[in-house]
């Protein structure tokens, strides 16, 4: 009952700013307007400070509920049947594609990072004679390395570079001959019924024998590290020169371990770009998220 009061107020909230955004735009001229009209209701301080101190009460209700439930032992009930719905759903929520959602998308440092990465992956390797250059993107967990790569997987450059492109999402509990079927069904094969790596490495290597491919592992980690080096390594360098691997990790470790020629670490976004994410997330897409100020 208490945390459904707490819902109600932070209801409330998000209406009052509407309501009182919608006053504030009413009343000024077009030209004064800011790119996101829910913000305009911040530009009383007034008002600003009457919020802030709601938003202040309620997470602290909120933390005083967690805390609660903490000291009680509650776990979060499952909606599904409980026998291994643990270890798929962790899963599922760990497994990425290449599409990508523009409304994650804000600020000028992505659209740098893309163009240096972009010219990283399009530009001749001089002095190299592997086939395979690998380059890397690391940052902490949820701080945007994914979508910077959906970025530049979907990007027309890389498009009319390469003649393979391949997502796999990687992570921490991987299974080689899943990895090998999700390789060859993205360079166009089919793997069959078979999980037998001996069969599955052949049948990779002659999709992609003297083909120019752009490859992306996603969530790389260092128990996961020994896909590419013990499995997809040997077939892939049968690609034609100029091909490219992407790596997105948290680890350091594990890029210089798969031996990338190029790395950029992703930064935290500025305040004016995450209070735009923040904008987009929360009230244009109407989803919950709560801010916890520490």
């Amino acid at each position: 009952m208490q945390l459904k009061d707490v819902m109600y107020d932070a209801d409330d909230v998000i209406d009052l700013c509407q309501i009182k955004a919608k006053e504030r735009l009413a009343g000024s001229s077009s030209h004064s307007r800011c790119g996101f009209p829910l913000l305009s209701c911040f530009g009383n301080p007034f008002f600003a400070h009457e919020i802030g101190s709601k938003i202040k009460d309620i997470n602290s209700r909120l933390e005083g509920i967690a805390k609660r439930r903490t000291d009680l032992g509650l776990t979060q009930s499952p909606i599904f049947p409980t026998h291994g719905v643990r270890r798929v759903d962790s899963i599922i929520h760990r497994k990425t594609d290449h599409l990508i959602v523009v409304d994650d998308i804000v600020g000028e440092k992505i659209e740098e990072d893309t163009e240096m990465l972009v010219s990283w992956l399009t530009e001749e390797e001089k002095g190299v004679r592997e086939n395979v250059c690998v380059v890397a993107i690391l940052g902490m967990g949820g701080i945007g390395k994914s979508t910077l790569a959906k970025k530049i997987f979907n990007d027309p450059r890389i498009e009319d570079e390469f003649q393979l492109k391949i997502w796999v999402c990687v992570s921490k509990e991987v299974k080689g001959e899943e990895v090998l079927k999700c390789v060859i069904r993205g360079a166009g094969g089919e793997p069959g019924y078979t999980n037998e790596r001996s069969e599955l490495v052949p049948i990779l290597e002659r999709h992609v024998k003297g083909k120019k491919f752009f490859l992306v592992l996603d969530d790389v980690w260092a128990e996961s590290r020994a896909v590419w080096d013990g499995l997809l390594r040997a077939p892939m360098s049968r690609g034609a020169h100029g091909s490219r691997l992407l790596v997105t990790t948290r680890d350091e470790r594990v890029a210089n371990g798969m031996r990338a020629t190029k790395s950029l670490q992703v930064q935290k976004l500025s305040d004016e770009d995450g209070w735009s994410l923040l904008i987009k997330q929360v009230f244009l897409k109407s989803k919950w998220y709560f801010i916890i100020y520490t």
